[in-house]
């Protein structure tokens, strides 16, 4: 089906991937998102990077945003520690019974 397949065409994008390797300029965008897709035969990750527009940068920032897409059964079954243990399943507020979304503090 179409949906197993890649959504670039690798022989296509290696000059580009080429040039950024050797410019080292990856994440040297015009302040627009970056995504990237990494896949293993144990998870996958969707990631979303962006910076300030690195040519005529007023105000420097950079943002980062990553999370698991897939994760085999074999991990799945592992225990998870640290941030990702914390966040593996919903966690709510035992006084509201609202789900944690943010302040790591409460978890």
């Amino acid at each position: 089906s179409d949906k197993t397949m890649p959504m670039i065409d690798p022989h296509e994008c290696n000059e580009w991937i080429d040039d950024r390797l050797s410019n080292n300029d990856l994440f040297q965008q015009r302040g627009h998102w970056s995504t990237l897709y990494i896949e293993t035969p144990l998870v996958s990750f969707h990631v979303e990077y962006r910076r300030s527009d690195w040519f005529n940068s007023v105000c420097d920032f950079q943002s980062l945003d990553a999370w698991m897409t897939k994760v085999s059964d074999k991990l799945h079954k592992s225990e998870w520690n640290g941030i990702l243990g914390e966040t593996r399943h919903k966690v709510y507020d035992s006084k509201t019974g609202e789900q944690i979304k943010a302040d790591r503090s409460q978890l």
